[in-house]
């Protein structure tokens, strides 16, 4: 089969199976005042999700942008407490029915005038952010299984992600290096942004392995879209067998391409990637010690929540984000060891004080003491975890069983001081979520001459940049 019969079959598809997401959509417009229920917000948004990607594989952008508008819009009603009045429904409406004009117009071939419908919707959205508010810098996450009363998780990975995948082994078939590429880079995107909505860090460092290697190897294309293939096809096998915490694992093949040199730059230029960064340093670490927090090794006595998983990984970017921002490391030389270790070596005063200066750069005049105690619980709570997967895996004669002793029994004095504190609020446990990386550390910027020195006599160097901008 040729390129021009692939893109033929993919356009008569494309046409079989868009009046009935055009139909869901609609309907579930209709229904959505009078009955609001976050299943009926994520049949809308799935509905217009699967026709913005099946618009652009077929190369109808005005389709793609008017769906992908209107999901970013949808998302906004996943918030119970909203009110959608007949207002609000008749812009709704509005963006439906310029799908349905745009669709009728392929399914006639007939001309019509694309450019006036999209001043319209802009028009239309315009009256919807006066009403909802600017959605794009709003944060709202999608429901949880319980939530939608079923698993979204697995929803997803049989319906979206096999589209996907479907994709590409319809695209390796055509043998076009050029048309491989677009294909992966577009279906990338979409499942990375499933991976961080979702909160799979194995399945975002598999998408994210398959863009670095395109971009590092442009030679290797049709050696990649294999290792691609077979990567997502694992990945999704396992979600659907009760992975909801990982979202699999890179193979050992495509790791390797992934972590080989890039290509020159002039060459990376050419690709639509400027967005994502390659995997390197610490992240390539995270979905293994993810693994490991799941594991009877680290927590024996409970089951170790998606949610939690979630803190450990922002608090380590967080300190990633402080070690990049005041010792000035790039960000290869961001790993795990570096938060337990210094020069190969690991000390108790050194993950001290580091600890205590990152803490000082978070606190806030109006932040109570409860807060700084509880905040300061979780940091250690996740470098322990750090030391202990460390001293499993790496075999660390450094990071010994006394070593781990002291820490935890830092990380218990710590707890129970919290513990004579009133309760944080349900509102400050979620201090993690308000910080927006990269971190602007002021507090530290302004660190007295002595504790310059003293940083100086932790990391061995003698200009680590505090307080340059």
């Amino acid at each position: 089969m040729n390129d021009s019969q692939i893109q033929i079959q993919a356009y008569t598809y494309f046409l079989t199976e868009a009046p009935e997401l055009l139909r869901s959509i609609e309907h579930e417009i209709l229904t959505l005042p009078s009955d609001h229920t976050t299943a009926k917000v994520h049949n809308l948004m799935r509905a217009l999700h699967t026709m913005k990607g099946a618009a652009a594989n077929v190369g109808l952008p005005t389709i793609e942008l008017i769906a992908h508008e209107f999901e970013d819009v949808a998302r906004v009603f996943y918030d119970l407490e909203i009110t959608i009045d007949t207002a609000i429904q008749a812009l709704l409406l509005d963006g439906y029915s310029a799908l349905d004009e745009c669709l009728n117009a392929q399914i006639m071939d007939r001309e019509i005038d694309e450019s006036a419908i999209l001043d319209r919707m802009t028009t239309t959205l315009e009256q919807l952010k006066v009403k909802l508010g600017d959605w794009s810098e709003a944060d709202i996450p999608l429901p949880t299984s319980i939530d939608l009363g079923f698993d979204i998780v697995a929803s997803i990975f049989e319906t979206t992600i096999q589209e996907q995948i479907d994709e590409v082994i319809t695209v390796i078939a055509s043998n076009n290096p050029q048309q491989i590429a677009a294909c992966l880079h577009r279906i990338t995107e979409i499942c990375i942004s499933l991976a961080e909505s979702f909160e799979l860090p194995g399945f975002l460092a598999v998408n994210t392995a398959i863009v670095t290697a395109l971009s590092a190897h442009p030679d290797r294309i049709n050696e990649i879209s294999l290792l691609a293939l077979e990567n997502l096809q694992q990945a999704q096998a396992d979600v659907l067998a009760g992975d909801r915490t990982i979202g699999g694992t890179i193979s050992l093949n495509l790791a390797k391409l992934a972590q080989e040199l890039p290509i020159q730059p002039e060459i990376a230029q050419s690709t639509s990637i400027d967005r994502i960064e390659p995997i390197v340093g610490g992240e390539a670490e995270l979905p293994a010690f993810c693994s490991f927090l799941v594991s009877n090794r680290f927590s024996k006595r409970h089951e170790f929540s998606t949610d939690n998983q979630h803190l450990f990984n922002q608090i380590i970017r967080l300190c990633w984000d402080w070690f990049r921002s005041e010792i000035q490391l790039p960000q290869s030389q961001l790993n795990l060891e570096l938060l337990v270790l210094t020069e190969g070596l690991a000390d108790l005063e050194y993950i001290h004080h580091w600890i205590g200066l990152l803490s000082q750069g978070l606190s806030m005049s109006t932040d109570r003491t409860n807060l700084r105690l509880y905040r300061e619980c979780c940091i250690y709570q996740v470098i322990f975890a750090v030391a202990k997967y460390l001293s499993e895996t790496e075999r660390n004669s450094q990071l010994t069983p006394e070593l781990l002793g002291e820490l935890r029994l830092h990380l218990q004095t710590i707890a129970n001081t919290y513990k004579q504190q009133p309760p944080v609020t349900a509102n400050e446990r979620g201090w993690i979520d308000r910080i927006i990386l990269p971190h602007h550390w002021g507090t530290i910027s302004a660190l007295t001459p002595d504790q310059d020195s003293l940083l100086s006599e932790i990391w061995g160097q003698s200009d680590f940049g505090i307080g340059k901008t």
